[in-house]
């Protein structure tokens, strides 16, 4: 047996044992702690056919696993690939072939296979293609980062004298390949961020503010504080508050924010399924609700979380975030702004919330755009501009 058969049968033993209770990452790096005689290389190779199997989704879920994992490597690799060279060598022989290629040569045994993976067309916002965004998820997102103000050619620099292969896209970010490692880097979050590039074009609604909306900034599902950074790189010095209601993600947001130079905040553990306490009595000209979602705008970077999900998952996303708009509602300031945001492609988590808050809620909305990073091998969010009545 070579040691690439060894490989498919880890990850086969690995997806068994996965139920998706925590994000793939974490559980596999758990199941090699298990096994130390796996090196390096050996753990690159099972990670890599594991996720090959999620990007397939619930499709064909009659088949043995060991061939899904195969039909995953065919059609997410762009080069000749040892496994398939022993077990589909005709397969490998076309694998530099564009996906829609692939796809035609296995609809005979395999049918709609686009259609099976991703069988949620019909739920998309109306701006995405409905043929092509889903090919997206056959194909691992980049790293991005992001140049913090100031530090852009130190970075740059930094990345050269280190052979780091890296493209710049605007004045800001640059792309690197998946596999760079940067958590360990001494300028992390103090002169760049590691943040997706659709991430940090959200700072455009962010610029379209007049200076009355930015001085007292509300970060109401802050997570680890990427966007506070953002925010703050953006807009300037303003009186920021941030709050989540998981304590372990607001010492991970203290921390960054430490790394990041960032002292004058305040921050609290706030759940805004319910309301709001007496304490929490201050007012904002902008709150911003990166609003917990079906996450399905990050599926090509996590895609476990396609193959184990429910469409029934979008109404109770849906409520909850309406839940939570209602109670960050009413510390919102007359003519103050929302920014509403999610990691969605969905219509209902997206242009319907903001109909929703329109009609029920009584805002404006003043621009809204879903930043399809599907081209450039980034994720794909959603972002609205809403202004409450003065």
């Amino acid at each position: 047996m070579s040691r690439y058969h060894a490989y498919l049968n880890k990850a086969v033993a690995i997806l068994k044992a996965y139920k998706g209770q925590e994000p793939f990452s974490l559980f596999v790096k758990q199941q090699f702690s298990l096994d130390r005689k796996m090196g390096s290389t050996d753990r690159k190779w099972v990670r890599h056919y594991c996720y090959c199997f999620f990007r397939l989704g619930k499709a064909l879920p009659l088949l043995p696993t060991e061939e899904r994992v195969l039909l995953g490597i065919f059609l997410c690799s762009k080069k000749a690939d040892p496994l398939l060279a022993l077990q589909k060598p005709q397969w490998n022989e076309q694998i530099e072939s564009k996906i829609e290629e692939k796809l035609d040569r296995l609809s005979d045994d395999h049918g709609d296979l686009l259609q099976n993976a991703f069988p949620y067309g019909d739920l998309l916002s109306t701006v995405l293609d409905k043929q092509r965004w889903p090919l997206s998820l056959w194909e691992q997102p980049s790293l991005f980062i992001r140049l913090r103000p100031g530090r852009e050619q130190q970075v740059r620099s930094t990345l050269q004298e280190q052979g780091i292969f890296f493209e710049p896209i605007g004045a800001q970010a640059l792309s690197l390949p998946a596999t760079t490692s940067l958590n360990s880097w001494p300028g992390l979050n103090r002169d760049f961020v590691i943040q997706d590039l659709s991430s940090q074009r959200i700072a455009s609604m962010l610029t379209a503010l007049p200076g009355s909306a930015t001085q007292k900034v509300w970060d109401c599902c802050a997570g680890s504080g990427g966007k506070s950074i953002l925010a703050i790189d953006t807009l300037g010095p303003v009186v920021l508050t941030v709050s989540d209601k998981r304590k372990t993600i607001l010492q991970q947001l203290q921390h960054r924010l430490s790394q990041a130079e960032i002292t004058d905040y305040r921050s609290f553990e706030l759940d805004l399924t319910k309301l709001l306490p007496s304490y929490f009595d201050d007012t904002f000209s902008l709150v911003w609700a990166d609003v917990p979602c079906s996450g399905s705008g990050t599926w090509s970077r996590t895609p476990e979380q396609l193959y184990f999900f429910e469409p029934s998952s979008i109404d109770t996303f849906q409520q909850l975030q309406r839940s939570i708009l209602r109670n960050a509602l009413t510390r919102l300031q007359p003519g103050g702004y929302l920014l509403y945001s999610t990691c969605s492609v969905f219509v209902q988590e997206n242009e319907a919330q903001v109909t929703w808050l329109e009609q029920e809620m009584g805002l404006r909305c003043v621009q809204q755009q879903l930043f399809d990073g599907s081209t450039q091998q980034a994720d794909t969010l959603y972002a609205a501009l809403l202004q409450r009545s003065h």
